[in-house]
């Protein structure tokens, strides 16, 4: 009876946390398909001590960011109406990307929302430029500025690898600059 009452208190109880319960309810809002494509990527998130909060708008967001840093590295949501996920991510101080995450800069570049590189005006950039760099067929290179978490469209499984290198690219940059000094 002895060894009932030890085994008994030596498994662990597990009660979910509020990120957790977040990231369950995203869960239950997506088909089987995107969770396939988006557990993977919020696993490697959750790693790397990112949790999500939910951000107060219309729909259902996740905006994933670290207390060393505070700053938001991915977004995951369900927009009210559409019932299909989309992801966001901040991928701007990484050096190489495919060309669908070229292709979303230069949308963001060439849309009326560009929010073009004002360096050193936002007191945001800290350990050099913090931006999307898009280079032009006719060999003009622009900034927007990298403050922001990019929405890439259409994310499928042959993705999740590279978003999972550039979410471990972007961790590094934030955490080796993870000081914020006020001015």
């Amino acid at each position: 009876m002895m060894g009932l009452e030890y085994e008994h208190l030596s498994k662990e109880v597990h009660v979910m946390r509020k990120w957790e319960e977040l990231i369950s309810e995203f869960y239950e809002m997506i088909n089987g398909e995107e969770k396939l494509v988006y557990q993977p990527i919020i696993e490697a998130l959750v790693e790397l001590d990112y949790t999500p909060m939910r951000k107060r708008t219309k729909g259902f967001i996740l905006s994933f960011s670290n207390l060393a840093h505070n700053r938001v590295l991915a977004r995951f949501g369900v927009r009210e109406g559409s019932g299909k996920a989309f992801f966001g991510l901040r991928f701007s101080s990484c050096a190489k990307y495919s060309d669908k995450f070229a292709g979303v800069i230069r949308d963001r570049i060439l849309s009326s929302n560009n929010r073009l590189a004002k360096c050193g005006k936002c007191g945001f950039c800290k350990g050099g430029k913090f931006v999307y760099t898009y280079t032009f067929p006719d060999g003009e290179s622009k900034a927007a500025c990298g403050a922001f978490v990019l929405e890439i469209p259409d994310v499928n499984l042959s993705d999740v690898n590279e978003i999972k290198g550039l979410i471990g690219e972007q961790h590094e940059y934030f955490m080796k600059n993870a000081l914020y000094v006020p001015k």
